[in-house]
C-alpha cells in the first residue's frame, strides 16, 4: 500500500479488497492489521464504516468457531451502523446501513436469535428497495439470507419463493441453487434437489459442496456406486473434507469393502482424531473382522464423545450378539430405538430376543420392522 498516498480512493480500493481477500484466506491477523491501518490514516466515515464492517467479519466469520468473538463483532458491527445511519447520501446511506445490518443478522443468527437475524435482513432488504435497479447482487445476497433463516424458522414456503426470486436475480449465481436443493431434498423433493445441485455444479467452479450433497441424495436413494463416485470427487477436490471420508466409510463398510473403509477411517481420524462417527465406522470393521477387543475399544470411545449417536449404540448390539452376550445386544439395541426407532433396529433386536426364546417379543419388532419399512438388514 505505499505506493499509493494512504487515504486516497486508490489507496482505499486496494486496502478494502486486500483486507477483504486476506479474511477469506482466513489470515485475520494481516486482514485486522490493514483494517488498524485504514482507522489510523482515513478521516472518511464512510472508510471507517467500512472498517468497522470488515473488522467484525473477521470475528464473526473466523474459519475456526472456537476462535469466533461475536461480543467483540457485535461492538464492531455497532459502530458500523452508528457511522452508515449519518452518511450523507441517501443511496450510499441505504446501502452501507442494510450491508451493516445484514453482517448483524449473521451474529444475531450464530448467537442463536433466528427472529432478530430475520428482522435486521428484512430492514435491510427494505433498504434496498431504495436503491432503484443498482446493487443487484447485493439485492441477491440479502433474498438468500433471508430464505436461510425463513427454512430454519420452517417457513418453507416462503424460503422457497426467497430462493426463486434470488436465482432470478442472478440465474448465474451457483450458490442459490445449492442452498435452494438442500432445503428440497431435506423436503423429500429428490428430482427438485438434483437438477439444482447439477446447476451448481454447471454454472461455478467445481464445487465439494454441491458434489457431497449430490451424494447424500444419490446415497438415500440406494444408488451406492454414484455416491461412492462423488464422494472421491469431493475428497479430490479437498482432501480435507472429513464427511466424505465419514460418509464414504460407512457406505463401504456397508457393501464390505473393508480394506477400503478402514483406509477412509484412517484418513478421516487423522483429520479429526477421536471422531465418534469414524470411530464407530471403525467398530463396525474391527466387528466384521472378528477383532472383539478393539471394536468395543473403539465403540467405547465414540459413545463417550457421542452418547447420543444411535449408530454406536446400534454397533455395540451387533458386537455384543457377536459375542454372545445376547442380553447387552436386546440392551443396546434398545437404547439406540429410543433414541431413533429405524426399521433395521427392530430387525436386529428381533434375531437377539429370538435367540433368547423370547419369540412374542421378537415377532412384534419384526411386525414393527415390516410395518415401517421392507428390505431391513439383519445382524
Amino acid at each position: 500500500m505505499g505506493a499509493t498516498p494512504p487515504g486516497g480512493t486508490s489507496w482505499w480500493r486496494f486496502a478494502q479488497r486486500t483486507a477483504t481477500a486476506l479474511g477469506g484466506l482466513g489470515r485475520t491477523d494481516e486482514a485486522r492489521a490493514i483494517w488498524d491501518r485504514v482507522r489510523l490514516v482515513s478521516q472518511d466515515p464512510a472508510m471507517h464504516a467500512a472498517a468497522a464492517y470488515g473488522t467484525a467479519m473477521l470475528d464473526a466469520r473466523h474459519p475456526d468457531p472456537a476462535r469466533r468473538d461475536l461480543t467483540r463483532a457485535r461492538a464492531w458491527i455497532n459502530e458500523a451502523i452508528a457511522i452508515s445511519t449519518i452518511l450523507p447520501d441517501p443511496a450510499e446511506r441505504a446501502f452501507k446501513l442494510g450491508f451493516d445490518r445484514n453482517g448483524l443478522a449473521l451474529i444475531e443468527l450464530r448467537q442463536g436469535r433466528l427472529d432478530a437475524a430475520l428482522t435486521l435482513v428484512e430492514s435491510a432488504i427494505e433498504l434496498a428497495g431504495e436503491l432503484g435497479e443498482r446493487h443487484r447482487q447485493h439485492r441477491m445476497v440479502l433474498l438468500a439470507n433471508r430464505a436461510q433463516l425463513l427454512a430454519a424458522l420452517g417457513r418453507t414456503k416462503e424460503a422457497l419463493e426467497d430462493y426463486g426470486a434470488a436465482i432470478a436475480l442472478d440465474p448465474a449465481f451457483p450458490d442459490q441453487y445449492l442452498e435452494r436443493g438442500n432445503l428440497l431434498f431435506k423436503l423429500g423433493r429428490h428430482e427438485e434437489a438434483g437438477a439444482d445441485f447439477e446447476q451448481a455444479m454447471r454454472l461455478g467452479p467445481p464445487l465439494p459442496e454441491a458434489y457431497y450433497n449430490r451424494a447424500e441424495l444419490y446415497a438415500v436413494r440406494g444408488q451406492t456406486e454414484a455416491a461412492l463416485a462423488d464422494l472421491g470427487r469431493v475428497i479430490d477436490l479437498d482432501p480435507a473434507y472429513l464427511d466424505a471420508y465419514v460418509n464414504r466409510a460407512g457406505l463401504l463398510a456397508g457393501c464390505e469393502r473393508d480394506e477400503e473403509a478402514r483406509a477412509d477411517v484412517e484418513a478421516g481420524l487423522r483429520l479429526a482424531p477421536g471422531n465418534p462417527y469414524l470411530l464407530t465406522v471403525l467398530g463396525q470393521l474391527e466387528t466384521a473382522a472378528g477383532h472383539h477387543a478393539e471394536a468395543e475399544a473403539a465403540l467405547e470411545q465414540a459413545m463417550e464423545r457421542a452418547p447420543g449417536l444411535v449408530a454406536v449404540w446400534a454397533s455395540r448390539g451387533a458386537l455384543r450378539y457377536a459375542t454372545g452376550d445376547l442380553e447387552g445386544a436386546v440392551d443396546d439395541l434398545t437404547h439406540a430405538i429410543e433414541l431413533h426407532s429405524q426399521p433395521d433396529l427392530y430387525t436386529n433386536r428381533a434375531i437377539a430376543l429370538r435367540a433368547l426364546g423370547r419369540h412374542a417379543e421378537a415377532e412384534a419388532d419384526d411386525h414393527r420392522a415390516a410395518k415401517a419399512a421392507d428390505g431391513s438388514i439383519g445382524i
